[in-house]
């Protein structure tokens, strides 16, 4: 060791500590930022160092093989006694904090890291205004909170930023029934409270579905003021107004009320148009650090020209959500025909196959656990080529 190292006692704080305080009132360097704790911080909404101080976010780059590694598996959680519950989705349940811990736990097996997270909400706690949705103590934060504490970087966590689990109207901003409209700019004020309640109660990524305007740049510059400038945000980019939803919203019992505005062609994205596509550029430069597409089956050539437009020095992976009524789709095609689950997971393969070629990294899908079971089963059988023996379960398949 160096003679002159200092080395710092307990009582000293942090390097970051000790360094704000050498420089408090004697910085030549004018008006430098402060955040809420009155320490320097660089402005700057693109950090490429978020992605890189997990080596499960970085395995997200990659996407020559499907591989559960790069699978996000979408769970619910409730509040009720019962851990888990059974929803109209075949092999789709909702669960409290224990049974949620047990999927997990199951998923981690077949190297599945990422977990979405949302929200199955009780009526009496939605309201007009969503105060739910910023609440430290709900059940939900509680639960992030407990499954963080439990699993620590062992897994990424990725939490929904929406109001319509919270919203007794249904809609993902705050609604006016006066004016009939969804009101954007509280709705980014709420928003942002919300990403900043999660990311304290232990998400790793925020991911704003909402589709209001700003709320990425908003977003990122409030969990850099509040010190969370490693919490990187997944943006809902292309989201479109589909009708593949419907499944989803069920599950969350965030149907829109009858005599209301019923659909969300204000602030989602028209399935005719291809004036979404520069939301790419625009949230690139607001701070997302991961983009995506919803849903998936219908828009690869979104995708695609998504891929062509990123320019090749932005290193920033392009998401895929595999949605619930294209889940069913499948479910009920294999019912029909009278197929078993191998035939399922062929079709499912095709379809993987099919998000990487358009250039997808991430791939946003219930069948997640059910094609990790598949995958290791190949696996035990030698019909998988191993991934530089990481497990990774990196198939190469003849169909």
């Amino acid at each position: 060791m160096c003679k002159n190292s200092q080395i710092l006692s307990k009582n000293e704080g942090s390097i970051e500590d000790v360094y704000n305080k050498k420089i408090s009132g004697r910085s030549n360097i004018k008006n430098f930022p402060k955040d809420i704790n009155n320490n320097i911080f660089l402005e700057t909404n693109r950090r490429e160092r978020r992605i890189k101080r997990n080596k499960y976010l970085l395995s997200l780059y990659n996407n020559t093989n499907i591989k559960t590694s790069n699978f996000i598996y979408p769970l619910f959680i409730h509040e009720e006694d019962v851990e888990k519950k059974h929803t109209q989705l075949e092999g789709i349940y909702t669960y409290n904090v224990d049974g949620i811990i047990k999927e997990i736990e199951e998923c981690i097996k077949l190297n599945i890291h990422h977990f979405m997270f949302f929200p199955v909400i009780r009526e009496e706690n939605k309201t007009v205004y969503c105060e739910e949705s910023y609440n430290e103590n709900s059940y939900f934060c509680k639960t992030i909170s407990r499954i963080k504490e439990k699993f620590s970087d062992d897994i990424i966590v990725y939490t929904d930023v929406a109001l319509d689990p919270y919203n007794i109207y249904g809609h993902d901003g705050i609604y006016d029934d006066n004016k009939k409209e969804i009101l954007n700019d509280i709705t980014v004020h709420t928003l942002v409270k919300q990403s900043l309640c999660l990311a304290k109660s232990g998400a790793d990524v925020v991911c704003p579905s909402d589709s209001m305007d700003k709320r990425i740049e908003l977003i990122r510059k409030n969990l850099d003021f509040h010190n969370f400038r490693d919490i990187l945000i997944l943006s809902y980019t292309c989201k479109y107004s589909s009708s593949m939803y419907k499944p989803f919203r069920s599950i969350l019992n965030s149907n829109i009320l009858k005599n209301f505005v019923k659909n969300k062609q204000s602030y989602q994205h028209d399935f005719n148009s291809y004036m979404d596509l520069n939301n790419v550029d625009k949230h690139i430069i607001e701070g997302a650090d991961i983009i995506m597409v919803k849903p998936s089956m219908f828009y690869l050539d979104i995708i695609h020209k998504i891929k062509n437009r990123i320019k090749d020095d932005v290193q920033i992976p392009i998401a895929v959500y595999n949605v619930s009524g294209e889940y069913m789709m499948i479910k009920n095609y294999v019912k029909y025909l009278n197929e078993d689950i191998n035939y399922e997971n062929e079709i499912i393969t095709e379809l993987f196959k099919s998000y990487l070629r358009a250039g997808a990294n991430i791939i946003i899908t219930y069948f997640a656990k059910q094609y990790g079971l598949y995958m290791k089963k190949l696996y035990d059988k030698n019909i998988i080529i191993d991934d530089n023996s990481n497990n990774n379960f990196n198939i190469e398949l003849t169909l």
